[in-house]
């Protein structure tokens, strides 16, 4: 329950106009498509739960700073090119058939720089009890 009402809340403030290319841009024509596919508990670990979505970028997306609490998360990109952005990091740009791995609580964003859109598949382990996506402030530069 709380997963859905995180997904719903998350895409709200995608929906409010959080969601930018750059803090001094306009936003893209259009938003981030989110699709949840399961939440479920994990086996054997009543407190976890086990989340999977796809999210869809149109060109020029860029998702707010952000953190998953106590949440591991694993993505794959499923097509277009889609880069991450870890606080005190390189931004990182994935291709098609790419993944990677994100621990639990690190500040960063995900983006789509290219003129293509971008969809990733993502697989997320957390606590019932953390909301999905908990938005911070920028990192310092």
């Amino acid at each position: 329950m709380l997963i859905r009402i995180g997904a719903v809340l998350l895409a709200a403030a995608i929906a409010a106009g959080s969601l930018h290319a750059r803090e001094d841009a306009p936003p893209p024509p259009s938003i981030v498509d989110t699709q949840e596919l399961i939440a479920t508990e994990l086996a054997g670990e009543p407190d976890k739960e086990a989340v999977t979505h796809v999210y869809a970028f149109p060109a020029g997306a860029v998702l707010p700073w952000h953190i998953h609490p106590d949440a591991h998360e694993v993505v794959y990109i499923l097509d277009g090119d889609f880069t991450m952005e870890v606080a005190g990091e390189e931004p990182k740009t994935y291709s098609t058939g790419e993944s990677f791995y994100l621990a639990p609580n690190r500040v960063h964003r995900g983006m789509n720089r290219g003129s293509l859109p971008a969809k990733i598949f993502v697989v997320r382990i957390k606590p019932k009890t953390q909301p999905l996506t908990q938005e911070v402030a920028p990192p310092a530069e």
